[in-house]
């Protein structure tokens, strides 16, 4: 029983970091949905902090969800939630979101 849940432990650790990784995100001022994340987004679509799948996005682009909600897109799932929120704090929101 031991063996197998050291051996578990090992494998969960060769496999490397696990994130929550998006296709959506918005940033959000005083508790609304707010309507311009470009910033954000533009920044980071210019990221290349590492070789995770959240330290590039190639793909992010400004879409809309809701139809009116402008959001930041990525179809390939680049977008990690912990750094999508410190570009929206970086450009003035309280906080950022995704889906």
């Amino acid at each position: 029983m031991q063996f197998s849940t050291l051996f578990l432990a090992a494998i969960a650790c060769a496999t490397g970091a696990v994130a929550n990784l998006h296709t959506q995100a918005w940033c959000v001022t005083n508790g609304l949905q707010d309507n311009d994340p470009k910033a954000a987004c533009a920044q980071y679509k210019q990221r290349h902090t590492g070789n995770e799948q959240w330290d590039i996005c190639p793909d992010c682009e400004i879409g809309v969800k809701d139809k009116d909600v402008q959001v930041c897109n990525s179809a390939a799932k680049h977008i990690g939630g912990d750094e999508w929120e410190e570009y929206c704090i970086q450009f003035g929101a309280d906080k950022g979101k995704a889906n």
